[in-house]
């Protein structure tokens, strides 16, 4: 039986995300090759308007929160919510979502870029080239050094919108750009994807990894994983087949993390009406992966993320239910498979609203955050010192 371990008190005084906005939600949580984090948030600004925030983590503090920009025509979505990354020293990279037409998945997804540390922000940019009303979002960005990767799901096929009989094929597509914005041309990964899903990516050297939740003619929605390596993508293939049949998005994808050429994949499934969050390792830079081991408790929401810890070992984080309450869980896994057992790391509200859990290392410790619900919500964050879990 898997032991859960609370860790109230145990963690060390290292600073929030410096996010005190009552109504701020939805954060994101990135690294850097420089090894600095950098945190993205919603915050309200009055009736009408949200923020999209940002900081930097760099010498064991965040910077001045700082605004990237402010609208009252944002997609506010707990699932698809703004990113920021660290490029160089003072380059940073931000994406968000805003609304293009009267219905309710009209959006399209903005690039923006600082060139002073996040001071001050360019003037943003429409990544997709299609002009067509509909859904562009969910989307995952890998930085490299002169070149770097975006994948978003396009849905400039989607021809009725959700909840109709036939309403058209989500895409997935892919766009190199530089620090200073310029474009590549586009690229079509998959024509037939999950409407909803997160995406996932990674890039060693000139290697890029995608995952992804497909979608077959019959609903077989599984894991995907895509890889480009110089300019030749190969086809894309399952990671597992799990077989899941689902007629409609179950909005829970996958999440990659990357160690040289080692590969780590978490993902949730439900195959067979039975919940379950299964993690993968690949050796070769994700040509394959190894079959799946189970690390759920039993009753998982999913909502997944993943991060190396050293040459051998993962952390994988994700929401699990009880009868009482559902519970940001933890657990180590080795490449060899074997688990360690898991901890409750905090308790959040089962409902959408407490977004997708964010989980990244940093030097000897680990930090989580999330939206919690109060009388307003809040982003809430957490340090945890990665012994207390590698030693578990």
């Amino acid at each position: 039986m898997i032991s859960f371990l609370f860790l109230s008190g145990c963690a060390r005084d290292f600073e929030s995300i410096p996010s005190a906005q009552s109504g701020s939600r939805f954060p994101r949580i990135t690294s850097s090759k420089s090894e600095h984090l950098t945190a993205s948030w919603f915050e309200k600004v009055d009736h009408l308007n949200w923020s999209v925030m940002g900081s930097v983590y760099s010498n064991d503090t965040w910077t001045e929160p700082f605004v990237i920009s402010i609208d009252s025509s944002f997609f506010v979505n707990w699932a698809d919510f703004p990113s920021l990354n660290k490029i160089n020293d003072d380059t940073l990279v931000a994406h968000w979502l805003k609304k293009s037409g009267l219905g309710t998945y009209d959006y399209d997804i903005h690039l923006s870029f600082s060139y002073d540390n996040g001071l001050s922000w360019s003037k943003s940019e429409i990544p997709h080239t299609t002009t067509t009303k509909g859904e562009h979002g969910f989307v995952s960005i890998s930085i490299g050094n002169k070149k770097h990767d975006l994948v978003w799901l396009d849905g400039r096929e989607m021809l009725m919108g959700h909840g109709k009989n036939d309403y058209g094929q989500m895409n997935l597509y892919h766009r190199e750009f530089t620090n200073n914005g310029e474009l590549g041309p586009e690229y079509l990964i998959d024509p037939k994807v999950c409407e909803c899903c997160p995406t996932s990516s990674v890039s060693f050297k000139d290697t890029l990894v995608v995952a992804y939740r497909d979608r077959s003619n019959e609903e077989i929605r599984d894991i995907y994983i895509a890889r480009k390596t110089g300019d030749i993508w190969e086809p894309s293939y399952s990671v597992h087949n799990d077989g899941w049949k689902i007629a409609g998005c179950p909005v829970n994808g996958p999440m990659l993390s990357i160690r040289s050429n080692q590969i780590a994949i978490a993902w949730y499934t439900a195959a067979n009406d039975e919940a379950k969050v299964n993690v993968a390792f690949s050796d070769d830079l994700g040509k394959t992966f190894s079959n799946p081991i189970r690390v759920d408790n039993g009753m998982p929401l999913g909502r997944v993320d993943l991060d190396w810890i050293n040459d051998s070992e993962v952390l994988v984080s994700w929401i699990e239910s009880s009868e009482l309450s559902s519970n940001i869980v933890v657990r180590k896994i080795k490449n060899d498979l074997t688990i360690r057992d898991a901890m409750v790391i905090a308790e959040v509200s089962k409902g959408r609203i407490s977004g997708y859990p964010q989980m990244e290392t940093h030097k000897d410790q680990i930090l989580f955050s999330w939206t919690e619900i109060g009388t307003e919500t809040s982003v809430a964050s957490k340090w945890i010192p990665l012994s207390n879990i590698v030693n578990n």
